[in-house]
């Protein structure tokens, strides 16, 4: 019996074009796991919505791997760019992960048992607006905000974007030897300033619409930040989307 594939995100807005294209048999939850079993392109699928942020990604995929034993695991999400060569909208797919907090070897993709998921990830084809490129993905403690900050932290770890999540979902897949891709779409450039959102996360890990929309009624200079943030992940959501539903068809 083949197992199923894990889809992580940490917040809806990641996840959203994959749960809305899937067939759902059952919704599952993990204390503020949120999880949802079903097919897409044929396979056994289970769509997680692990919260922003290194510790609730660790315990989101140590409860899906416990309870529901999958078979390989993709966490697919946002990133931001830390240098120029990575445009909004670009797929980004790590081959090395490093870990901002702990300056330990890096998670090498290209490992067994990645090799075949990323073999398969470079053998995509998609339109030729649709980059998808190869390299060094770096997972920060908190939102870099600033182009200084991007930058800065890029040449300090030679990697060209950064999450908060994926270190982590590395590492746990790394220790139940299970496979695993991290497929990430840039929201925002490297030049592109960004509201701090730290504060506006709420208990389960989700940006609280309530709390975002205070701050721009409080900050309206941010207004125009917070619009451009938007079409950018919906740009990222929609090349997300796109292009898992063709990995996991191969």
């Amino acid at each position: 019996m083949k197992k199923s594939v894990v889809i992580l995100g940490a917040v809806s807005e990641e996840i959203v074009g994959v749960k809305k294209r899937m067939r759902i048999f059952d919704r599952i939850s993990l204390g503020k796991t949120k999880a949802w079993k079903g097919k897409w392109q044929g396979k056994d699928i289970i769509l997680v919505r692990t919260g922003v942020g290194r510790q609730k990604a660790k315990y989101a995929i140590r409860q899906v791997i416990e309870k529901l034993e999958p078979g390989a695991i993709i966490s697919m999400g946002y990133a931001g760019a830390l240098n120029a060569g990575l445009k909004v909208g670009d797929l980004f797919i790590a081959n090395y992960i490093l870990d901002e907090q702990n300056h330990s070897i890096p998670f090498k993709v290209e490992d067994t048992p990645n090799s075949k998921w990323l073999a398969l990830a470079k053998n995509i084809s998609l339109t030729e607006e649709l980059k998808i490129k190869f390299g060094t993905l770096v997972t920060a403690n908190s939102v870099i905000y600033s182009p200084q900050a991007k930058q800065d932290l890029g040449k300090q770890f030679q990697a060209e974007a950064v999450d908060m999540e994926t270190i982590e979902i590395a590492m746990l897949a790394r220790e139940k030897k299970m496979p695993f891709l991290s497929v990430r779409a840039i929201s925002d450039a490297v030049d592109d300033e960004l509201i701090d959102s730290s504060s506006f996360l709420g208990n389960d890990g989700e940006i609280s619409k309530l709390k975002a929309g205070w701050y721009v009624l409080t900050h309206p200079k941010s207004l125009k930040q917070a619009i451009s943030l938007r079409l950018y992940t919906q740009k990222a959501t929609q090349n997300l989307t796109s292009f898992i539903s063709q990995l996991i068809s191969l």
